[in-house]
């Protein structure tokens, strides 16, 4: 406004006070052009990074970034102190999340130090080898058996099969997703799931698929043009974990490739 108000300024001198003392002696706008090329705009730098595809040789340094950055962000965790401390672990749950890296499908966003600044991990799972039996039975983990419970009902309630065409065989499913704290914000998510779906076209899935537990991840969906087909309210669930507002509810996103 300041560069505005003074342009205006001197337009005025010109036009109409040509032979005013009074205003020939008001320099703010005279001196303006010597003052701007005096200034020195640094633009903010981007900061550079590269997109590695994941395989399970990256599961150890996999699970210290999600350890950082998710499992105690993670509202279910959260609600019934899945991790009591910083230093605790869940076993159980580091498995499940490392267990999609065998299909090769995931990807992560690495800086200039080699470091994880972003990961994505995705599962790849085909029409008919669909099998909605109730695995949360065979976990030893009391607190993480709750959340397997609950993501088996989602799964089966969602009939994903159904909603999607007949020709389509292969779903790639966005199991996980996080950021480090100090890049979010940048739209590196986006990037991520990107190239997620690029991968996703690439194996010949006709249909991402996107399960959301948090308010956050739900908006983040939809942002990405995912369409829900499946929501309930954790409350109607009740051995399901009630997180705090604005976490009320789970839902089933999908976004079919053609």
């Amino acid at each position: 406004m300041a560069v505005t108000s003074a342009r205006n300024m001197l337009n005025l001198k010109e036009r109409h006070f040509e032979h005013e003392s009074r205003i020939e002696k008001y320099t703010l706008a005279d001196n303006l052009p010597k003052q701007l090329s005096e200034l020195t705009i640094r633009p903010r730098p981007t900061p550079a990074y590269t997109l590695q595809k994941l395989t399970e040789k990256d599961k150890e340094s996999v699970i210290e970034f999600l350890r950082r950055f998710f499992f105690l962000d993670e509202p279910l965790n959260q609600t019934i102190q899945l991790l009591e401390t910083p230093e605790s672990r869940c076993y159980e749950l580091e498995e499940y999340a490392s267990s999609s890296l065998i299909d090769g499908a995931s990807v992560a966003a690495v800086d200039e130090n080699g470091d994880y600044v972003g990961v994505v991990l995705n599962g790849v799972v085909r029409r008919e080898e669909v099998d909605y039996t109730d695995k949360s039975d065979e976990c030893p983990h009391p607190k993480f058996k709750r959340i397997l419970k609950l993501l088996g009902h989602l799964d089966r309630e969602a009939k994903i099969w159904d909603k999607l065409d007949p020709s389509c065989h292969t779903v790639v499913e966005v199991r996980i997703a996080s950021t480090h704290t100090g890049w979010r914000g940048r739209g590196l998510m986006r990037v991520l799931c990107e190239e997620t779906e690029r991968m996703a076209r690439e194996i010949g899935a006709g249909a991402l698929r996107m399960d959301t537990t948090s308010a956050f991840s739900a908006l983040a969906a939809e942002r990405l043009k995912y369409k829900q087909v499946y929501g309930l309210y954790y409350s109607d669930l009740p051995y399901a974990p009630h997180p705090d507002p604005p976490h009320l509810e789970a839902r089933v996103y999908l976004k079919e490739l053609f």
